[in-house]
Parts: structure tokens; C-alpha cells; sequence
């Protein structure tokens, strides 16, 4: 299975891939290969089975090409699409039974430049392919901010076309029953928006909501952290649940 990281700039997404990795091996005989897709990080926490720098990396291209960061990080993205046979053969050679990938820090560089979408039509024709969203549990600690952050899950699924689930990441910093209540319960969550916004916003927000119930209502949020390794063992059985044909998530 291929595991897919996603998640907004600060969200945790190679801190996660790593412990959660690092939870597999110490806690199941299932086998886990790491693949790092992203070239504007400087350390990672894990060996790498496939890392995209060892073709190029953001400082090289701003160099070369006298772009920003975020001009190289675009540029990056149509790099690594040419990468694409290489990228999908070296996975496809891996004899694990989880592979998984990190992606760029910043979100939409993988989920809307065309390299991610390929990629994940590519992955899920030889192997079951998810994706995990990762909400940062810091700023997502409102009814608004939290649906928000949904609209963006559901983007992804609706980009990358692979089953998408959620989870929020920082739970060690996050201590707050409202969030807890409504991750758990979308109506609640409307409510908790009622009282905070007013006209055109709540009416945005809300639907973000009606959305998310409607695409996604088997699904449950799990609460993980990075730092702690709390929520590891949900999240294995929320990405195996995930590929189950009932899709009855709850």
C-alpha cells in the first residue's frame, strides 16, 4: 500500500511520515519503505528508500534558473513529473508492505502542479493508494477554521482522485474538548460555526461542512501527534479501513 502525506506548509508532514513509519516497524512485522519527493527540505528523519534530491533540490534550481523559492519549488514539481517512470519503477520495486511518500511542504505544489495527480493515477493502477490530509491541530482550533481545513481535504481527494483521510496533527499542543466534539460530530461543528460568523461566511462555512458530511460521512478524524506518537495505532486502521469496499469508517 502507498501511503501519500499532504498537508499544509507546517502541518507536519515529514515528522509524521517518520513516526508513523518508525511505529509500524517497532509495533508490526509489516516491512515500510520511505520515499521523499520533496526537494526544498534540508534534513530528513528517516533513510530515504527513493529521495527526489539526489536528482535536484530547490537551492540548485533557484541558482540555475535565478528563480525564488517558490518559482523553483514550481519548477521543481515539473522536474519530478519528468522524473515520473523513474519515480513509479523504483516504487514499484520495493518489496514493502507500506510505502511512504512525503510530499512538498507546500500543499499545492504537489496537490495542483500535474506531478501529484500523475503520480497517484500511476501508483494506484499497481498498488492501493491513500492519502493522508494532515490538519495542523494549531490553527485549526475554531468550527470555521476547522471546516476550512476540511474544504481543503476534500480539494485533494477531489485533485488526486485516490481515497483521502484526515487526521490532526499536534494533539500534544491541542487540548481542547470543543475540537474533540466537533471532529466527531459535524452538526456540532455547524453549530459551533452559527455562533461564530455571520452572513456571507457562516453561509461558506456551513457548506464546507454539508460537503464534507455528505462526501465523507463514514469517515472519523484521527488525532495523532508527531512528538508523542499519540493516535498511530488509529491511524493504521484508519488507512486500512479506508481501502475496505463497505467504506464504513466509523
Amino acid at each position: 500500500m502507498n501511503i501519500i502525506f499532504v498537508g499544509t506548509a507546517g502541518s507536519g508532514k515529514t515528522s509524521l511520515t517518520n513516526r508513523f513509519g518508525n511505529w509500524i516497524q517497532k509495533n508490526t512485522s509489516n516491512k515500510i519503505s520511505f520515499i521523499n519527493l520533496d526537494p526544498g527540505c534540508i534534513h530528513l528523519p528517516y533513510k530515504c528508500d527513493f529521495d527526489i534530491r539526489g536528482y535536484f533540490t530547490v537551492e540548485e534550481i533557484m541558482k540555475k534558473e535565478s528563480l525564488g523559492p517558490s518559482g523553483a519549488m514550481v519548477k521543481g514539481a515539473e522536474l519530478t513529473e519528468k522524473l515520473m517512470n523513474v519515480i513509479i519503477e523504483k516504487i514499484d520495486q520495493l518489496k514493502s508492505q507500506y510505502v511512504l511518500i512525503d510530499t512538498p511542504g507546500q500543499s499545492e505544489i504537489f496537490v495542483f502542479q500535474s506531478a501529484g495527480p500523475t503520480i497517484c493515477d500511476h501508483l494506484k493502477k499497481s498498488s492501493q493508494t491513500i492519502c493522508v490530509y494532515i490538519i495542523d491541530g494549531l490553527i485549526a482550533s475554531t468550527g470555521t477554521s476547522l471546516a476550512s481545513a476540511i474544504s481543503l481535504s476534500l480539494a485533494t481527494q477531489m485533485r488526486l482522485g485516490i481515497p483521502t483521510v484526515n487526521v490532526l496533527n499536534k494533539s500534544d499542543l491541542v487540548k481542547n474538548q470543543e475540537i474533540d466534539r466537533m471532529l466527531s460530530d459535524y452538526d456540532y461543528m455547524k453549530t459551533m460555526i452559527e455562533k461564530e460568523e455571520s452572513g456571507t461566511m457562516k453561509g461558506l462555512a456551513l457548506k464546507f461542512v454539508d460537503a464534507a458530511k455528505m462526501l465523507s460521512s463514514s469517515q472519523r478524524v484521527v488525532q495523532v501527534s508527531s512528538i508523542t506518537g499519540e493516535g498511530m495505532s488509529q491511524l493504521l486502521d484508519l488507512v486500512q479501513e479506508s481501502m475496505c469496499e463497505c467504506g464504513d469508517l466509523s
